[in-house]
């Protein structure tokens, strides 16, 4: 029995740093990915390497060096290897299941069942899969330090809960994914996309939550990209009925989110002026028209500029000309812009962009309110908060799309690539939503592999703060407590704008968070009709810098 002493001296220990680990792995699932990744590739070489070497027969050789190059491969695409991994687990559960159900039993029936069904839900969510996979490693981890726990729960109660678990998920997903917004043939491009921007390629009543006394279109027009690549967007134009000749105000919405789904025009409520339904509704009511970009990539196919301040403001300038062309319409030349948030920097932008791109779409006004002026600040600012890693996604996926000197690997953990790429693909608020924000909080900011702020990523976002001169007047809007664009941001942003000569009227609003500035009640609503009224008649302008 001795021989055995040192081997039951060191159990405890072994066990004890099961457990921890894999407590740690439950808590940070993404760990247990990377650590699943830095077994299996070297596993897969030497297991490669070792028939290459010993094998005899021809077939074993091949099969040596499909796993050696497979490893390789993956070695040098280690996010193909987390897809490989989630796959795997995928077709595990389906395997056990259909082999479970083969038992015949009802409890077998129902445990074969429910993992048949986790089995594709594995592989139609990905991103949540390799988040299971983490924390299964660590269950896994934890029970070889309690083997006892496995059989505490009767074999009927698993079964029960597994099934209902994999039913109530089956139904969530069918029914997410059955009431999900989808674009229509109204948003796809001709054959042959026009290089002159701001045509009318296509235009139809609108008649979605369009408020009384007014009229509207959808349409479809040409405008172009960073980079001078023609593209198509699509947007919401509305006018008072009774109106002659309204003047024009633009406006540019905050973050919906990345996916072409994503489009205000594709909801199905609040749908003109998304995200500041009440001031824009008082603008029609003062007889103004409002023309309503989605922006590039949002409804249309392609890339959305995200934060790329050119691709922005010229999908607003564009639909402004757009709009121009409506048979039924007649617009005044007169026209300012609202922005908010993301929309706040489109307007900037837009201000900026106006005296060369578009000089026949002189603007009278632009109004920012709570624009993200800055999108590295932006970006930094909110990197730490749940909400923040949904923004950041939207941002590397439009950067990476836009520029070809940014890749998402040079700065996202592989282990993480695949939760981020889902997360971009939806909506801000959308049923899906509260799974980007679970997965965000699990996530924190470890997913960032390198500075999102160094090499191209950060050169390139630097290119998109909003720093140019403006010539149209400006007013810039800032709720005190506001926490997804700062007050600090916007007070820093002013002063380098007003030292650098820029005239601007800053106003901030004490109480007022980054919803609420453009509600009904808010006191900023009656200061921006006022606003947009004097510089629609031509009155001067004042300056607080």
């Amino acid at each position: 029995m001795r021989p055995d002493r040192p081997h039951r001296r060191g159990a405890p220990v072994l066990v004890a740093l099961s457990i921890l680990v894999g407590v740690v792995l439950i808590v940070r699932p993404l760990s247990a990915i990377d650590v699943l990744l830095i077994v299996t590739l070297p596993g897969l070489a030497v297991a490669g390497a070792h028939e290459l070497v010993t094998a005899h027969a021809l077939r074993d050789r091949l099969i040596g060096a499909v796993l050696l190059g497979a490893a390789v491969v993956l070695a040098l695409q280690p996010a193909w290897a987390v897809r490989v991994l989630v796959t795997v687990l995928g077709a595990v559960l389906v395997g056990e299941g259909i082999a479970t159900v083969r038992r015949r039993t009802r409890t077998d029936a129902a445990l074969g069942t429910g993992q048949v069904l986790l089995g594709v839900l594995a592989l139609a969510w990905p991103d949540v899969s390799v988040f299971v996979l983490g924390v299964l490693l660590g269950v896994r981890l934890v029970l070889f330090g309690f083997p006892r726990l496995g059989r505490v729960v009767p074999r009927p109660v698993t079964a029960t809960v597994v099934l209902v678990l994999a039913i109530a998920l089956t139904g969530y997903t069918v029914g997410v994914t059955w009431t999900a917004p989808r674009p229509d043939r109204f948003y796809t491009a001709p054959q042959d996309t026009p290089r002159s921007p701001g045509l009318l390629l296509r235009a139809e009543p609108f008649t979605t939550d369009v408020p009384e006394g007014a009229r509207a279109w959808r349409i479809l027009y040409s405008t172009t990209r960073a980079g001078d690549e023609p593209t198509v967007a699509s947007a919401l134009v509305a006018a008072p009925r009774e109106a002659t000749r309204p003047a024009v105000v633009a406006w540019a919405h905050g973050t919906t989110g990345f996916d072409r789904r994503c489009a205000p025009s594709l909801r199905t409520r609040r749908t003109i002026g998304a995200g500041g339904i009440e001031a824009v509704r008082a603008a029609l009511d003062e007889g103004w028209a409002i023309v309503a970009p989605d922006y590039p990539g949002l409804g249309t196919r392609g890339v959305q500029p995200y934060l790329v301040g050119s691709g922005e403001a010229r999908s607003v300038l564009d639909a402004v000309r757009a709009a121009r062309r409506i048979p039924e319409l007649d617009l005044a030349p007169d026209t300012t812009v609202w922005g908010h948030s993301q929309g706040g920097h489109a307007a900037l932008w837009t201000a900026m962009t106006q005296p060369d791109y578009a000089p026949d779409v002189p603007l009278a006004g632009v109004a920012a309110i709570s624009p993200v002026s800055s999108p590295v600040t932006f970006l930094r600012d909110l990197q730490r908060r749940p909400v923040g890693t949904i923004f950041v996604a939207y941002a590397l996926a439009a950067y990476a799309g836009t520029y070809p000197d940014v890749e998402v690997g040079d700065h996202v953990r592989a282990s993480a690539r695949i939760p981020l790429r889902q997360i971009a693909d939806r909506c801000l608020r959308s049923p899906t939503s509260e799974v980007s924000l679970a997965q965000a909080r699990v996530m924190a900011d470890r997913f960032v592999a390198n500075s999102l702020y160094e090499g191209a990523l950060g050169r390139r976002l630097s290119e998109n703060d909003a720093t140019g001169v403006m010539e149209a007047p400006l007013l810039i809007a800032q709720g005190e407590r506001d926490r997804v664009v700062t007050l600090g941001l916007q007070d820093a942003y002013v002063r380098e704008r007003c030292a650098a000569g820029q005239s601007l009227d800053y106003r901030t609003y004490a109480g007022r968070g980054h919803g609420d500035l453009l509600r009904e009640e808010s006191p900023f609503v009656d200061e921006l009709l006022s606003w947009t009224t004097d510089r629609f008649a031509g009155e001067p302008t004042t300056t607080t810098c």
